[in-house]
């Protein structure tokens, strides 16, 4: 099997008989030495690892260029980027199935500006599949916030019914699952403030009177096993005051829900 390189090089070669055929066919007006000027520096200029926006770039420079005998070398280097692509839409896949989107998603945008037939293929991928695969696989990593943007992007798209049912579909089951996780998360945010109420309510016992502070600093010094339970679900207490048998507290859990705890009792 021949390598991309001994295709490449067959393929320049062809075209530049090709070109060569061409021009003695038809009459190409010398090329103006600003013109050429103008060919030799776009080349220079050109990202090889973007060969979709080079030729993009040198079929515009080719509508200027088509009377004069550069022209030909301008769809020589036009041709010398279609192959430099060859292979790019199987990598990009590829980065795709590991998790590398954006990488794969640059790569895809960039061939889908090709007349090829990897070039048509990534147009078609971009449109849904890309998308959808991109979803299932947050899905998968239980990453349900990205998961869901990515399918309310994808509704913005030009899609058949089958595509815009799937793509609802994502949106259906990361609100049921976001709606299910959140009441998991209070139900364990409510569990430790019990806990927090008891911590304190036993320091009263032990010692005739409520602590003068209240932090998650201060819990370090009082008790480092339960701090470290508490710092976990909380991101700090704030407005803690106390007055004889009576305290207050308002516990922030990493969340952003607040509970207001008042002698043990619980709201928010």
């Amino acid at each position: 099997m021949p390598g991309a390189k001994g295709i490449l090089r067959r393929a320049l070669y062809a075209g530049a008989v090709a070109c060569a055929l061409g021009a003695c066919e038809r009459e190409l007006q010398p090329t103006p030495p600003a013109l050429a000027g103008r060919f030799h520096a776009i080349v220079d200029s050109l990202d090889a690892d973007q060969p979709g926006a080079s030729a993009v770039t040198l079929t515009e420079f080719l509508a200027e260029a088509r009377p004069y005998q550069i022209a030909d070398s301008v769809r020589l280097q036009i041709r010398h980027f279609e192959l430099l692509s060859y292979g790019s839409y199987h990598v990009a896949r590829t980065l795709a199935r590991d998790g590398e989107f954006d990488r794969a998603e640059a790569m895809l945008k960039d061939l889908a500006k090709l007349d090829t037939e990897d070039g048509k293929s990534a147009r078609q991928h971009l449109e849904f599949e890309f998308y959808m695969e991109k979803a299932r696989w947050l899905l998968v990593r239980q990453r349900f916030d990205e998961a869901a943007a990515v399918a309310r992007e994808l509704l913005g798209h030009d899609l058949n019914r089958f595509q815009r049912d799937e793509a609802e579909k994502v949106l259906d089951y990361t609100g049921n699952v976001g709606a299910a996780m959140d009441k998991a998360k209070g139900t364990e945010e409510r569990s430790a403030c019990k806990q927090l109420g008891v911590f304190i309510e036993t320091m009263f016992v032990d010692n005739g009177y409520y602590p003068k502070s209240f932090s998650l600093a201060d819990l370090q010094q009082m008790d480092p096993y339960n701090a470290q339970a508490m710092a976990r679900v909380f991101s700090s207490f704030e407005n803690y005051q106390t007055s004889g048998d009576h305290y207050s507290m308002v516990a922030v859990a990493k969340s952003g829900n607040r509970y207001n705890i008042i002698d043990g009792r619980i709201s928010n």
